[in-house]
């Protein structure tokens, strides 16, 4: 295919994006929703309007000597990508049937349990506290090994590469702290205790010696998103621009200093080559890296499979230290996965490599689903005289989910969710009955 037609193509996939923002978001009082930016974030940014940027020479800086090999086969990858993203506009066009086997109510009853356990996780303060200030112990003992051992720094994650069995250990923590601190900056901004602000803004200074970006990121985008689609036609674009290219620069540095690179000057003089060239929105490039190298041998599941056994640690397991998504990534290029976290080929390569188009169109129809339901949830949630932002930030957390079954590299986060959910349970069981204890001696007093 020529790249005249792919760029032909990629127009008319972002005009596609554009009209379908005018019409379903914009004509009808929004000026942002879940459902546009998810496309967005998932579909446009990282792949359509990446394109051109993916075949620039600047690449060869990271692809060395596969660059030409990589660039040959883009076009093969980009209409992948594509096949998602229009499985995942019909996978959203999905939700309004209300015909078939019963699939619609299914689904309703699945996708509203991971809701109601975080309003139930958000019921009580006292419980957020108390996990908070055990999540915030923990990050600081962690962080102390590390500083004892290689000094002051930013970089666990480097330092958990080099001692691996400390690893699942701060992946525990790491996704504890992200998902106790959202929940408090969620009930925070119904109830304005402080007390939760203060948890929040805690973890997510923890977090920042972690080395992990986007989850210092996670705690407040969804928030804040539901916010903005409260706000609805008094959003200021603006302003947000202007805010997120404020955040997307702290994050780059925050890499830059994760990396030992303090310098402002040095920073701001290699801004462009790291937000076009670097690993922060590579997802098409990394997928097109891999499939240059890969054997064209289907994995049939095999890192799928590897996530679900993610309860057992890499180092204990032969299985999940040759099949985990990083790891496969990472050999099947020829990089290093003890020293390198693993490529990015996107929301759409890991199901491509284990099932062929099959796969691809399977995310992208699972995606559009549950997007499309968090889309309608938040909006009734921050309706009408009650607006609840607490009750829309808990249907977010079913992205985060699905998110983990289309790349399965964090899907141990699943298990960590489910545990925080089970305790929570099991401590609000234990709460109720002592308060029903104490008003029965109460009342026979």
């Amino acid at each position: 295919m020529s790249w005249n037609l792919l760029y032909a193509l990629d127009l008319f996939a972002i005009s596609h994006f554009a009209i379908s923002y005018y019409r379903n978001c914009y004509r009808k009082g929004y000026r942002i929703d879940f459902w546009q930016l998810q496309l967005f974030f998932v579909c446009v940014l990282p792949n359509m309007l990446m394109l051109p940027f993916a075949r620039s020479e600047a690449n060869a800086v990271v692809l060395f000597q596969d660059f030409g090999a990589v660039v040959a086969v883009l076009p093969d990858v980009f209409l992948i990508t594509l096949l998602g993203y229009f499985a995942m506009v019909a996978g959203g066009s999905l939700w309004r049937l209300r015909v078939g086997l019963g699939m619609r109510k299914t689904a309703m009853h699945f996708l509203e349990l991971v809701p109601r356990c975080s309003i139930m996780l958000m019921s009580s303060r006292s419980l957020l506290v108390f996990y908070s200030l055990l999540c915030f112990s923990l990050q600081m003992l962690i962080l102390g090994m590390y500083f004892a051992h290689d000094g002051f720094g930013f970089d666990l994650r480097g330092y958990t590469f080099a001692n691996p069995t400390l690893r699942p250990v701060a992946l525990v923590i790491s996704y504890s702290s992200v998902i106790i601190a959202s929940h408090c900056f969620a009930r925070y901004m119904d109830s304005k205790e402080r007390v939760l602000l203060l948890c929040t803004l805690l973890l997510s200074f923890g977090l920042v010696f972690f080395g992990q970006r986007a989850n210092i990121l996670i705690i407040y985008f969804n928030v804040l998103m539901c916010i903005l689609v409260k706000l609805r036609t008094r959003v200021n674009f603006f302003r947000i621009s202007a805010y997120a290219g404020i955040v997307l620069i702290f994050g780059l540095y925050l890499g830059s200093v994760r990396a030992g690179q303090y310098s402002l000057g040095d920073f701001f003089s290699v801004l462009a080559v790291l937000l076009f060239y670097g690993n922060n929105f590579s997802d098409l490039r990394d997928f097109a890296w891999v499939y240059a190298k890969w054997d064209h041998v289907f994995w049939a599941g095999k890192t799928y499979l590897a996530a679900i056994t993610s309860f057992v640690p890499r180092f204990a397991s032969e299985f999940r230290d040759a099949w985990a998504v990083g790891v496969k990534v990472d050999t099947t290029v020829g990089l290093d996965p003890t020293v390198h976290p693993g490529l990015r080929p996107g929301t759409f390569g890991e199901g491509f490599f284990n099932f062929g188009l099959l796969g691809v169109v399977a995310v992208g129809l699972l995606l559009g689903l549950a997007i499309r339901r968090v889309d309608l949830d938040v909006k009734q949630a921050v309706a009408g005289p009650q607006p609840s932002i607490r009750r829309a930030f808990a249907s977010t957390m079913l992205l985060g989910v699905v998110g983990n079954v289309a790349i399965s590299g964090n899907f141990s986060g699943m298990y960590i969710l489910g545990g925080i959910y089970l305790s929570s349970w099991l401590c609000l069981c234990v709460q109720r009955m002592v308060q029903l204890r104490n008003i029965t001696l109460a009342d026979a007093d």
